[in-house]
């Protein structure tokens, strides 16, 4: 009978992974045999001088419990005593001081129990508790059953308790992730507004709360809108419309009309009234996306609109006052459409009153891990992935490594491709160059971005770049030329060449 007893309890005790769950298959087997009303299960913290219960089971329930109940000195050495038995029958709680004290702080109805040591190198773990809500209820034939258990209970509670430790990690580097997100992303949503964007926020904090047009200049893809979103997010217009304009996506024959709207039988299909974006808009913020596709003729009804803070519709009359403020963005050089007169200067200088320059995510490389998990986060729930898929480390270098051309946007696609064809993970991007044509790596193994893109399509002679570049190098230095922190040493040249070609080009 006791090897069947034996048998039969050990497989309910290893059924589940969940000391819950085995505790109640457990008891609804050795209740058959014991007149128990219950099972709990605590251990010792000398480190805090406690007994910690870890759980409880009876005919009602079977939970985890976290009480500790502090004990004192006293009752600590008669628990690590080595003359204390490895089971014990109390059969009236109150003739044991260390039971009688702490038991009933958390089953008040307890009145007899075998207790049965849990032992780990010779030192006490904690005990399991076969209680009785009457006294005097069990006898030694009791004990004789259970007591081949307790190195089976010592086993699943180390595992128990080591799965609670890493649980508590867990709930810690959550709340670390949680802490980190809150440090880095601000309530306007902008990741890294603590990193790579930090010098940007500055600026937007400066110019949000006032009405002043904004001009943002950056690549494709680097997060123009994400800017533009933060400062009406700040600004005292937040709670006013904010209408998004793409400038290059409006066909040039219905720029007007889109704009700036249109009366009615003001053309065929115009059977009412209609507000454009600039009326849309009106009391609170117009963002004028690729301000640069915008053509000339176009440039001149935008400059008349900023200039006198009205419109009037297509086919009207009247004036439209406007209370509005005008943020735009372009990937192009601007300056140079005006050298070249494909962009107006009067406008240029009427939207350039704050420029702000969104650097490329390449020379933020620091805001990419954040971006990554941010994108993996916000791409899991849009395709309603269970578990987040995991980034290793080395895939992560990659991603910090590539150039990004297409920033950003680049990176939300590259992520987005990624969990499509690894939905449980891990991600993989070995497929990405690290590096592009455009990056060059110096000596020192410093990264520099050479970006042509951003030139204009007329060239000059190679002797006026040359010699521009190199006064550019004497003012990075201060105009020296030769030792350490020369502009020699920078331009990775012999200083008498250096000096040979200055006189060559008359910079000397």
């Amino acid at each position: 009978m006791k090897k069947q007893f034996y048998y039969q309890a050990t497989q309910c005790l290893c059924c589940s992974l969940s000391l819950e769950s085995a505790l109640k298959s457990y008891f609804e087997y050795v209740k058959q045999y014991l007149p128990i009303d219950g099972i709990f299960l605590n251990i010792y913290r000398p480190e805090h001088s406690d007994i910690q219960f870890l759980s409880h089971v009876n005919d009602n329930q079977a939970v985890a419990l976290d009480k500790q109940v502090p004990i004192s000195e006293k009752m600590e050495q008669l628990l690590q005593s080595n003359d204390r038995p490895v089971i014990r029958i109390i059969n009236d709680i109150e003739l044991d001081h260390v039971t009688s004290f702490v038991a009933p702080q958390v089953i008040p109805e307890i009145r007899s129990v075998i207790l049965l040591r849990m032992v780990s190198s010779n030192t006490h773990l904690g005990v399991v508790g076969f209680y009785a809500k009457q006294a005097g209820q069990f006898k030694p034939l009791h004990a004789d059953l259970i007591e081949p258990h307790k190195d089976t209970f010592s086993l699943i509670t180390a595992f128990n308790l080591r799965g609670r430790n890493l649980l508590k990690a867990n709930q810690q580097l959550s709340q670390e992730n949680v802490n980190l997100k809150r440090a880095m992303f601000r309530a306007d949503g902008v990741v890294g507004a603590q990193g790579g964007l930090k010098k940007v926020m500055e600026q937007v904090d400066a110019i949000a709360g006032l009405n002043t047009t904004v001009l943002m200049q950056g690549e494709t893809g680097c997060g123009k809108e994400v800017i533009a979103n933060a400062i009406h997010a700040k600004s005292n217009r937040a709670n006013q419309p904010f209408i998004k304009v793409n400038c290059g996506a409006i066909p040039e024959t219905l720029i007007d009309s889109e704009l700036f709207g249109y009366e009615k039988g003001a053309f065929t299909g115009a059977d009412s009234r209609k507000a454009g974006y600039f009326e849309q808009a009106n009391g609170g913020t117009i963002f004028l996306d690729e301000i640069g596709e915008l053509p000339l003729s176009a440039q001149v009804r935008l400059l008349r609109v900023l200039q006198n803070s009205s419109i009037t519709r297509v086919g009207g009359y009247e004036n439209v006052d406007l209370n509005i403020r005008v943020i735009a963005a372009t990937h192009r050089n601007l300056q140079a459409m005006v050298q070249d007169a494909t962009f107006r200067e009067d406008l240029w200088y009427r939207l350039a009153v704050f420029p702000i320059e969104i650097p490329a995510l390449r020379q933020r490389r620091s805001d990419i891990p954040l971006l990554v998990q941010h994108f993996i986060e916000t791409i899991s729930a849009k395709f309603n992935l269970e578990q987040l898929p995991r980034v290793s480390p080395e895939q992560l270098a990659l991603l910090n490594n590539y150039a990004w051309p297409g920033n950003v946007r680049e990176l939300i696609n590259v992520i987005e491709r990624a969990i499509i064809q690894q939905p449980q993970g891990p991600l993989c991007f070995d497929k990405l160059n690290p590096q592009s044509e455009e990056e060059v790596v110096t000596q020192t193994g410093e990264t520099i971005i050479v970006d042509p893109t951003h030139a204009s399509d007329k060239l000059v002679p190679l002797d006026i770049m040359i010699g521009k570049y190199i006064n550019h190098a004497l003012r990075i230095t201060g105009g020296k030329l030769y030792g350490p922190g020369g502009a020699a040493e920078l331009l990775d040249i012999n200083p008498n060449t250096l000096k040979s070609k200055m006189k060559k080009l008359g910079l000397c």
